[in-house]
């Protein structure tokens, strides 16, 4: 009983969001691909690997990817730390492009409730734009905490549908206001091809406020992922 009492509160706290970020705002469709991989070295570690491209503009515009690699350490059956280093391009408003260096650290519990299964990711994500290429190009700029609650529904054999809410808050003032000023709600579903690799596919609405252009952004995503913690 309080499982289903837990799973009620996430939707309908999940419906809230929906309803409070819907605002005028300026709006784009775009593509988002994705793959992801976990490579076991011992009992306890793992590499991370990660690329993603997406693509803007009602998805006619190649504007943004990355390649992210790092570390992955398993705390216990439950809870895992990662740590990746990310190497962005990020086309600017003119032909020309934007380089930049990530880090982030995050923590990932799992709760398995049932046919249920909750994940809670908190990210730490910090950021140098084009490095000694820019004015301030080497100030740390850009940090984020960020946490992910995604919900599973593990009943059928093959395919697990998700809803997810993540929310960005930002320590610093560069472009969007200090505070929490993105939120992401995502649905998806997972096809299970094999014991760890996944096919996934999902629809996310990103709300943008508190920024000097408000923007809400709909994309497509498209991944194979290889993981361990499902």
């Amino acid at each position: 009983m309080a499982i289903k009492k837990l799973v009620l509160l996430f939707v309908f706290s999940f419906i809230l969001q929906l309803n409070s970020l819907a605002q005028k705002s300026q709006k784009d469709f775009q593509l988002w691909l994705n793959f992801e991989m976990e490579s076991p070295i011992n009992k306890r570690w793992m590499v991370h690997l990660q690329h993603q491209t997406r693509f803007i503009e009602n998805a006619s515009t190649y504007a943004y990817s990355y390649f992210d690699i790092g570390g992955l350490y398993r705390i216990g059956r439950n809870l895992r730390f990662t740590g990746n280093y990310i190497y962005v391009n990020k086309k600017r408003l003119d032909p020309s492009y934007s380089y930049r260096h990530q880090f982030e650290g995050y923590f990932t519990y799992r709760k398995k409730m049932g046919e249920f299964v909750l994940f809670d990711r908190l990210l730490g994500d910090m950021q140098f734009k084009d490095f000694n290429a820019d004015p301030q190009g080497n100030r740390l700029r850009d940090f984020y905490l960020r946490n992910k609650v995604t919900l599973r529904y593990k009943h059928f054999k093959k395919l697990v549908p998700y809803i997810a809410e993540e929310t960005y808050f930002k320590f610093d003032g560069m472009y969007y206001e200090k505070g929490f000023n993105r939120t992401r709600l995502f649905f998806g579903v997972l096809y299970n091809i094999t014991d760890y690799w996944l096919a996934e596919t999902s629809y996310t609405m990103e709300f943008n406020h508190d920024s000097k252009i408000p923007t809400n952004n709909y994309f497509l995503s498209f991944g194979l992922v290889k993981t361990f913690f499902q």
